[in-house]
């Protein structure tokens, strides 16, 4: 059954590894010790000496839930990423704000993970990334099915119910090898693999939908994000950081940005739009890519799914995940177009990897959003 949802509701992003060769890991939880503020008394009689110890560890862990794993060239399981992005998530918040695990993992995760590969990783570090990026998308996935049969439990997503598999998950570290390894490339292939980014690719089947390029896959979810903000759930507000005010060629101003790289690609950004744009032939092909996708982005939430249903906290949740993966799809759509306007090496092969990362956590997510079997089980912050 083809969903209308075709490559994705492109919205949606513990600790221990599953055991590799199987479907399911087993939950487990590792610990993080920080340092917090706290006074004994003790402290009164410390001797003027030796500094007085005015600190206790406070333990952030997470429990992860099981999730589908095999061996693979690109991910490599890495419960210490993991934590370290949990400990500087929770020293992030506000004070008085409660760790949201739907947050942490489906949105801050991926910001964190696209941060990093904008300003340059190692192999080691990227297998890492790579891990990360299929747990956001896996959970993030089960997670939007949940709240969907909640809101709407005769949505035609939730009629399907296709386990994840061996095959299909090596199928997509098949392909997101094939990006990394072409980085390796002379400066041609790698400039070639850059504008290639950008465009659609015959499917994988025959029949099948194409495989979306950036271009495809900006129009898309720009589509999918405004129609979200536009048609909220009735009695619901739509909060000011969540405003989005999108124009031209891969141009979206966001209320509150999350992914620093996109400031440093605004003049950019801007030179793209204007009326004389670096290569020019390339800008003209991508336009009438960009435009074709939105309505089919705008068909996902108009077309007999909706919000409608949703609470104001799994609202606020879609519109915060939904804007942060624009975010990186858009700044990977820009360093690519920036690459082979410029013939920039460099900034080709970081492209490159940036849709590396897309294609894990898309096909992670399709997973987990597909996946029907047995209670949604999300990884927790435990203390």
């Amino acid at each position: 059954m083809r969903l209308p949802l075709a490559l994705g509701l492109l919205v949606t992003f513990s600790l221990l590894a599953v055991a590799c060769g199987g479907t399911d890991g087993e939950s487990a939880s590792t610990t993080t010790t920080t340092d917090a503020p706290t006074t004994t008394a003790a402290d009164a009689t410390t001797s003027t000496t030796e500094p007085p110890i005015t600190t206790a560890p406070t333990l952030v862990s997470v429990e992860l839930a099981s999730y589908p794993f095999w061996d693979n060239e690109v991910s490599a399981v890495s419960p210490g990423a993991l934590d370290a992005l949990a400990l500087a998530y929770v020293e992030g918040l506000e004070p008085g704000d409660e760790p949201q695990m739907e947050r942490f993992l489906f949105g801050s995760v991926a910001v964190s993970v696209f941060d990093e590969v904008f300003e340059g990783t190692t192999p080691e570090r990227r297998q890492e990334l790579m891990w990360l990026m299929h747990l956001s998308g896996y959970f993030g996935g089960r997670w939007l099915r949940g709240v969907i049969a909640d809101a709407q439990p005769d949505a035609l997503v939730i009629g399907v119910n296709t386990t994840p598999s061996e095959d299909a998950f090596l199928a997509t570290s098949a392909r997101a090898a094939a990006r990394l390894e072409a980085i390796d490339g002379d400066d041609g292939a790698v400039l070639a693999a850059a504008r290639d980014a950008l465009f659609d690719k015959p499917p994988l089947e025959e029949g099948g939908d194409p495989l979306r390029g950036l271009a495809d896959n900006f129009g898309y979810n720009r589509g999918y994000l405004e129609e979200i903000l536009a048609t909220p759930p009735e009695g619901i507000e739509t909060a000011p950081r969540f405003e989005v005010n999108c124009g031209g060629l891969f141009d979206c101003v966001y209320a509150s940005p999350k992914l620093a790289v996109l400031e440093e690609l605004g003049g950019f950004q801007a030179l793209l739009n204007s009326e004389d744009p670096p290569d020019p032939e390339l800008v003209a092909e991508l336009i009438p890519v960009q435009a074709a996708a939105i309505p089919r982005g705008v068909g996902v939430w108009s077309g007999g799914l909706s919000v409608q249903g949703f609470s104001q906290e799994s609202y606020d949740q879609l519109l915060d995940v939904s804007s942060s993966f624009l975010e990186t799809v858009q700044a990977a759509a820009l360093i690519n177009t920036r690459a082979v306007a410029e013939d920039d090496v460099a900034a080709a092969r970081t492209g490159l990897i940036a849709e590396a990362m897309m294609i894990v956590w898309l096909d992670a997510y399709f997973a987990g959003l597909l996946d029907g079997g047995g209670a949604i089980l999300l990884p927790t912050f435990a203390a």
